[in-house]
């Protein structure tokens, strides 16, 4: 069944695409953040999977990515992910199949993930659980105090102005064929602004901060070899969180996408654990 395309208008003129994996009966309704540079269309494997175990997806493009409206690598202000997120939330209530309710769960990568992290510590109403995989909450290369000065002037005077990404594909996955494809995919852009680095910089530091606040369920995912989204980092925000139910797991070796690295199926089958102690399975028909 194909998925149902949704087209959001934002309050400040931007177009968002997204879109929804319906199931009638399903377990529980999972969303999807993807991260920086990437876009929804990256995660087919994850639906299907997910589809499979009897849970519905919707997947939502962030702005300036995919076939979204925006600049690519710039946000305005961090919390414009977070608004866009809230508009998403409103158009899958609208889209979902009339039935019984079932739980909402938020699964983010890198990007994604910090900017999960970052809506549930404001809104801890609008999901069941959340789920990270290799969180971007400080990066794993290092960043010079020259190169920061250098930015955050950029940024001031030019906050649109772009920079080829200092990240290398190859970082991803030791799966050829995932890098192949991240390569080839006219979706995927490699540049960033300044203005986004610091946007994103302060962020990271306030999930650090309030990590405490966080008490819903949480799974984190990480990949141990990780070179873009520190590991370090995710386990020290993971030892903070709140939650009474939390579990981490890393995977030795592991680049930054656990969920496309050639031993995946253990990511997902660990995923689809915790998913299945948190959610009842559907009704026998």
């Amino acid at each position: 069944m194909p998925p149902l395309e949704s087209v959001l208008q934002t309050s400040d003129g931007l177009t968002l695409a997204g879109e929804h994996h319906l199931r009638p009966d399903c377990r529980a309704a999972v969303v999807i953040v993807h991260g920086y540079a990437e876009h929804a269309g990256r995660y087919t494997e994850v639906v299907s999977a997910l589809g499979e175990a009897g849970y519905e997806c919707h997947l939502l493009d962030l702005r300036g990515h995919g076939r979204s409206g925006g600049v690519h690598g710039y946000v305005g202000r961090f919390g414009e992910y977070l608004d866009d997120l809230d508009l998403f939330l409103q158009r899958v209530e609208e889209v979902r199949t009339p039935g019984r309710p079932v739980p909402r769960i938020l699964l983010g990568h890198s990007l994604g993930g910090l900017i999960s992290l970052s809506y549930v510590l404001r809104r801890p109403e609008a999901f069941a659980a959340l789920a990270v995989s290799s969180p971007f909450l400080h990066p794993a290369m290092e960043v010079s105090a020259l190169k920061a000065g250098l930015a955050a002037v950029v940024s001031r005077l030019a906050p649109t102005y772009l920079m080829k990404s200092a990240i290398g594909s190859r970082w991803l996955s030791h799966d050829p064929a995932v890098v192949a494809a991240y390569n080839q995919d006219p979706l995927v852009f490699k540049t960033l602004s300044p203005h986004w680095f610091f946007q994103i910089r302060e962020a990271q530091e306030d999930i650090l901060q309030r990590a405490g606040e966080i008490r819903l369920p949480a799974l984190f995912l990480i990949g141990e070899a990780d070179r873009i989204a520190d590991p370090a980092r995710s386990r020290q925000v993971y030892e903070r969180l709140g939650s009474a139910e939390k579990q981490i797991v890393v995977y030795p070796g592991f680049f930054h996408e656990v969920l496309n690295e050639i031993e995946r199926a253990r990511v997902v089958h660990d995923f689809l654990t915790w998913l299945g102690q948190r959610t009842a399975p559907p009704p026998a028909r």
